[in-house]
C-alpha cells in the first residue's frame, strides 16, 4: 500500500502551459535545466496568483531545482495552489503530510487534501485516500469506503493499472462477503456520472449521523 509523492517532470510544465502562454518560456527553460530562467518566467504568474505556477514552484522547492531544497517552502506553495483547487498540489500536499516528507506526519491533513483531489477523479488520490480509510489513519476506519475508493481508482485508470488494484486485492481477503457487497453497491453509486463528489459527501454524512 505504498503511496508516493508526485514529482515534477517536463510534462507537468507542458500541461501548465496549456492554461497560460506565459508558461511556454518556462517549459523551454526547464527542458534546458535553466532553472534561473524558469523562476524568472514563473515570477509574474506567481505575482498574479496563478495556481499552476504556485504548484510548479512548489515542485522546484521540493526537489531543489534551481533553489535550495525546502520541503516546508514547497508545502507552503502547494497549499496556495491547493486552496485554489489545483489537483496536483492537493495530491502532493496530501502525500507530504502522509509520509512526513520534510514536514511532520499528519494523517488528518493528508486526508483533508487527498479528498478534493479524489473527488476530482485523481486516481492516485483515490487510492491513497483509500489507504487512510483502510487503516483508520486521520479518519475513522471504514474498509467498505476504502474498497469503493480502490474500485473507482481502477475504473478511472485508462488501463486499470493503479496501486489501488493491488490494494483492493489485499483488502478483499480481509473483508466479510457482506462488506464486499456493500462496497460494490457504493462503487456503483460513486461511478454514476457526476456523482463522485456528491456521492462521497452523502456517504460520509450518513456515516457521521
Amino acid at each position: 500500500m505504498l503511496t508516493v509523492c508526485r514529482l515534477l517532470s517536463l510534462c507537468v510544465l507542458v500541461l501548465a502551459s496549456q492554461a497560460h502562454a506565459g508558461f511556454d518560456e518556462a517549459v523551454a527553460a526547464f527542458g534546458q535545466q535553466d532553472y534561473a530562467r524558469v523562476l524568472d518566467e514563473l515570477a509574474p504568474l506567481l505575482e498574479a496568483g496563478d495556481a499552476r505556477a504556485q504548484y510548479s514552484i512548489g515542485v522546484l522547492y521540493e526537489n531543489g531545482f534551481g533553489v535550495a531544497k525546502s520541503p516546508v517552502t514547497a508545502a507552503d506553495w502547494y497549499r496556495k495552489a491547493a486552496e485554489q483547487g489545483n489537483t496536483d498540489a492537493q495530491y502532493n500536499l496530501g502525500a507530504m503530510n502522509e509520509h512526513g516528507s520534510g514536514i511532520p506526519v499528519d494523517y488528518a491533513e493528508a486526508a483533508r487534501w487527498y479528498r478534493p483531489a479524489a473527488e476530482a477523479g485523481d486516481i492516485d488520490a483515490l487510492s491513497n485516500l483509500g489507504v487512510l480509510y483502510q487503516n483508520g489513519q486521520g479518519v475513522t476506519q471504514d474498509k467498505v469506503l476504502a474498497m469503493a475508493l480502490y474500485n473507482v481508482s481502477v475504473a478511472y485508470a485508462s488501463n486499470g493499472q493503479t496501486r489501488a488494484a493491488q490494494n483492493r486485492q489485499g483488502l478483499a481477503n480481509q473483508m466479510p462477503l457482506g462488506d464486499v457487497k456493500q462496497a460494490l453497491a457504493l462503487t456503483e453509486e460513486l461511478l454514476k456520472p457526476g456523482n463522485l463528489k456528491p456521492g462521497l459527501t452523502q456517504y460520509l454524512s450518513a456515516k457521521s449521523n
